[in-house]
């Protein structure tokens, strides 16, 4: 199937590189003109990329031509008494007693060398500055000259100033063990300046023999902005915020801004927040580690892109459409599909967070947002300009290449997985690229956030042959896997367990499994449930109990295990009674294990007869959830998984335990080679088995079951669910499902299920209740079963345990489906209440077959009506 991809339309473009600005069909060179855009600032001095100052009027936003729109926090600079821009003498400017002999604090007129210097010609020009500048003069060949200027006991200060050294140097140091900057020398204007650490006293130093000359000096918390003025005392220049509102945020978008940064590690910097009312949203920002990172506000997931230190320009993107969101720069992109966008989305705050906590500083240069695109046009649209990430995004693996080689190009790559598996040589949110037509028989261990994929040109790059897994996930969390051929492994091609956010998409999985494996499976992903558990209540003094334990077969309550043949050892006899009453089958003898379907334990030591020992298996509300091994959120789109085998499972794709959202789409599943396999299973999500119970989403994927075995194609066991778009040939069954609180089965094409008299097309099949269930525009042919609301066991499980009592099925809508050349349309035998209404059936023998005489309690039986059989 080709699918053309949707053309990118543009909302809105505020470039503020050029003066142009639309949004719309408002095309304007008046940025106030944008009624969406807001944009608060002070106005003031603005400094440009290339370091050249610009006096912007009190209010107006600071926009360079050519270099955007600089975003700032709130600053102060606290130095008092003087005049930083335009002395006409030294006022403010302390002259110590202890002093070298001669040292001197004057005016004097630089103007020419300033104008030379082309950072302040626009100043000049507007006649902000007058050319004057402080002289500071020290004449001693061996005492440095101490020019104080602020109190640095408040905290860690940025100072600067501009300086030229018409002779020797100097520095600027915080006293007190605040540190100081390097020696500077230059005969030309330039900015100097450090943040330091706290310490006592802010200082300009001269050293011996040295002619400094000054302006606009500097000292604010934290960092350095641009100059603030003072002609006296202390003034604060309020933040630089920028601010989109538009409902077209709460639609599926892309937001790319372009901007130019300075230096900026070890510390958090936000790029934008995008948020709704309530203060639900995603913040962008570049991380402590120097990570681009999109994070939905209050949650884990943390797509990452690494590197992004500064300086220099960069172009990012966040997209966010009906299923999760991405971020990407330089490149490369990192997703988290499965996070729930929050509903309402419409403001966006640039350059810090709405409180404007952790500002980012740097310019903005051009803001566009567009529609929802592709993973590939968005790694296209941030290919460039990237010059302030690191070259440290990539890693290259090659057959040809050296595990000596530093691995950042395609030139100098690595040669084994070695040092992929070393987290030292590289940062979290890392691109792994292995070289097309290469094979690696090593497993592929995962880290955190990263991704691995192919370049070059040629087959999939083959991975695993050999090893035990082609893939293992090494405790990794949040990685991707795209355009791999994970082949040959002794067992599964993937394995994961108690891994989260776990991305498979675009691979090639075959050719892994043994036919002398019992836990051959092509792609598991599994995480650790909750599991069934039992209590020893009461036994006879001389009676030991060992070993005792029940399964989730087992009725909950007391299992009364009573003493038919008294004696010590193994000459006692004892007979099993389930809470209901009815006997276990089989005889324990003392001293020997026992073993049934619902409880098993080992009865030693001495009884007479009607001496009787209780089990109790407790209900699943009572058990506690595990607390290690937890696996959410699983993506598995795209993949062609094929020719894999196994001797009892050999599933193609087998997701158990993982919570939060569990997406299988637009798979390519041929027959997988089991006895007991299954193209599809997601089973034992729900709030019976995990703390946060799955959805599920299968979509458009193309399956169909081993006729060799007596398994099917799909099956579902979650919380809820969508099975929607699939194409399906079965065996025993095409699709089976049963979610606890709501499912949507929806235009499905189903065939071929015939194994049994029971086969059926589309099913719950199951031991627990469903409800809430729609299934609707699906096509079922040539089954034994169109669509069977049916059960297993006598018993269903429950939260508050396992009742003696057949499974409901509750609520269920059934409409406009197609069923064809079926021996019946539909089977009921569960009590079921909802409707079934203008379903066609032609050349089907039996139209219903409803052995249900009651609805769930309360409820009345389902509804038939509007259906035409031909």
């Amino acid at each position: 199937m080709i699918v053309q991809a949707p053309k990118t339309s543009e909302y809105t473009r505020l470039s503020f590189t050029t003066g142009a600005y639309s949004w719309g069909k408002v095309r304007t060179g008046d940025v106030t003109a944008i009624a969406q855009l807001a944009i608060v600032s002070p106005g003031g001095i603005a400094v440009a990329p290339t370091g050249a100052l610009s006096v912007v009027p009190a209010g107006q936003p600071r926009i360079i031509p050519g270099y955007g729109l600089l975003a700032e926090p709130s600053a102060t600079n606290i130095l008092s008494g003087l005049n930083n821009i335009a002395p006409v003498d030294a006022s403010g400017w302390t002259l110590l007693n202890s002093r070298p002999a001669g040292a001197t604090i004057t005016v004097v007129d630089d103007t020419a060398a300033l104008q030379a210097a082309g950072l302040f010609a626009d100043l000049l020009a507007k006649g902000v500055m007058t050319g004057k500048v402080i002289r500071l003069y020290n004449p001693s060949s061996t005492t440095e000259f101490a020019i104080p200027m602020f109190d640095a006991s408040g905290g860690k200060y940025g100072f600067s100033a501009y300086v030229r050294c018409l002779s020797g140097g100097g520095y600027m140091t915080v006293t007190g063990g605040g540190g100081q900057s390097d020696t500077f020398t230059n005969t030309a204007w330039a900015r100097v300046g450090r943040v330091h650490n706290v310490g006592t006293q802010g200082r300009i130093m001269v050293k011996p023999l040295s002619e400094i000359l000054v302006i606009l000096p500097q000292a604010e918390v934290d960092r350095i902005t641009s100059p603030i003025i003072v002609t006296g005392s202390p003034v604060t220049r309020v933040a630089d915020v920028p601010g989109i509102t538009s409902p077209i945020l709460g639609k599926p978008h892309t937001i790319v801004i372009e901007g130019e940064m300075a230096l900026q590690n070890g510390v958090e910097r936000t790029l934008f927040e995008l948020a709704n009312a309530d203060g639900a949203g995603f913040v962008v920002s570049r991380t402590t580690d120097g990570a681009l990172t999109a994070n939905l506000r209050g949650g884990y997931k943390k797509p990452c892109v690494p590197r992004l230190i500064g300086p220099g320009r960069f172009r990012i993107a966040h997209r966010v459409g009906i299923m999760g969101h991405s971020i990407a720069g330089a490149g490369i992109s990192a997703h988290a599909p499965y996070v729930s966008v929050p509903a309402g989305l419409k403001t966006l705050t640039i350059g810090s967070r709405r409180d404007g906590s952790l500002p980012f500083t740097g310019w903005i240069r051009e803001i566009r947002i567009i529609t929802e695109v592709s993973r590939d046009q968005l790694e296209t649209i941030v290919a460039s300009p990237a010059d302030a990430f690191l070259p440290e995004t990539r890693r290259y693996v090659s057959p040809t290449g050296s595990d000596t080689n530093d691995g950042r190009t395609p030139q100098t790559p690595w040669k084994t997985m070695a040092n992929v598996r070393d987290p030292l040589q590289f940062w979290p949110g890392t691109h792994f690229y292995f070289e097309r037509g290469g094979s690696w028989a090593e497993t592929l261990l995962p880290t955190n956030r990263c991704t691995y994929r192919a370049y070059g040109a040629g087959a999939k790059p083959r991975i695993g042959q050999g090893q035990q897994y082609a893939l293992d996930e090494n405790g990794a969390s949040d990685f991707r896997v795209t355009e791999l051929h994970f082949f040959g492994a002794k067992s599964r091609g993937i394995n994961c367990y108690g891994a989260s956010g776990v991305m498979i998409d675009g691979n090639e999985i075959s050719g892994n499994g043994s036919l002398t494996d019992n836990n051959a499976i092509a792609v598991a992903i599994r995480g650790n449930t909750r599991k069934a558990e039992c209590e020893l209540v009461s036994k006879p003094a001389d009676v030991v109990v060992s070993a005792f334990a029940t399964t989730e077969s087992a009725l909950t309550g007391e299992y009364a295990v009573t003493c038919m043949v008294g004696g010590s050892g193994s000459a006692t006899r004892w007979q099993v009674k389930r809470p209901d009453g009815t006997l276990v089958t089989g005889t324990a003898i003392g001293g020997t294990a026992f073993t049934s379907l619902d409880i098993s334990f080992t009865i030693s030591g001495s009884a007479a007869v009607g001496d009787v020992v209780k089990i109790r298996s407790k209900p699943f509300s009572e058990i506690a959830f595990p607390t290690s091994a937890l696996a959410e959120d699983v993506w598995i789109e795209n993949n062609y998984v094929h020719d894999n085998v196994g001797k009892a499972a050999g599933d193609a794709v087998y997701v158990e335990g993982v919570g939060g959202i569990c997406a299988v789409i637009g798979n390519l599943i041929p027959p997988p080679l089991g006895t007991n396999a299954d193209c599809i299973q997601v089973g034992r999500n729900s709030s019976l088995y995990v703390a946060n119970p799955a959805h599920a989403i299968i979509r458009d994927n193309q399956v169909a079951a081993y006729t060799g075995g007596g398994k099917g194609a799909i099956v579902v066991l979650t919380e809820s669910c969508l099975i929607e778009g699939n194409v399906v040939r079965g065996n025993n069954f095409c699709i089976g499902f049963n979610a606890i609180t709501k499912a949507v089965v929806r235009w499905n094409t189903c065939y071929d299920s015939g194994l049994k008299d029971y086969s059926w097309g589309i099913g719950i099949g199951t031991e627990f209740d469903s409800a809430n269930v729609e299934i609707y525009g699906n096509v079922i042919r040539d089954c034994v079963r169109g669509i069977t609301l049916s059960g297993i066991t006598t018993s269903t499980l429950t939260q508050p345990g396992r009742v003696p009592r057949s499974q409901s099925r509750s609520k269920i809508i059934v409409r406009d489906n197609i069923i064809e050349r079926c021996s019946t349309g539909f089977f009921i035998d569960r009590p079921t209440s909802g409707l079934i209404e203008n379903n066609t059936m032609r050349t089907v023998t039996n139209a219903f077959d409803v052995r249900a005489t009651t609805g769930p309690q309360g409820e009345p039986l389902v509804t038939i009506i509007n259906n035409t059989v031909a």
